[in-house]
């Protein structure tokens, strides 16, 4: 994998250098050289980004597949507990919604908030 295919791939997923870094357990600066080519990318990190992006598209056949009416998502993050980041999750809806049709809104506990 090369920098800029490290970075396409974080950008397409829709995940932050800090989400990341946190997710591989480095430091923001890590992921920033993997980016920028200052320092090879491991294979670990690389099978990584290979496991987000397969998580990524199973979720969407899924959603597909089920092919709900409205698709909840969350509007700001709910706290550690959290595997994946908000934005990736309205990115999945967004290719859902793209591929069946469905509406978009956000988790009922956002709007009180």
């Amino acid at each position: 994998m090369t920098p800029a295919e490290f970075k396409s791939t974080r950008e397409s997923l829709h995940l932050t250098v800090k989400w990341l870094a946190s997710h591989m357990r480095v430091r923001r600066q890590s992921v920033q050289r993997w980016e920028n080519g200052r320092f090879p990318i491991p294979d670990s990190v690389e099978a990584a980004m290979h496991d987000l992006e397969v998580l990524t598209q199973t979720s969407i056949d899924k959603g597909v597949q089920d092919h709900e009416d409205i698709l909840s998502v969350p509007m700001q993050d709910q706290g550690p507990e959290d595997d994946m980041p908000p934005a990736w999750h309205r990115m999945v809806a967004k290719q859902i919604a793209g591929q069946t049709g469905a509406r978009i809104q956000y988790e009922e506990h956002d709007e009180q908030a």
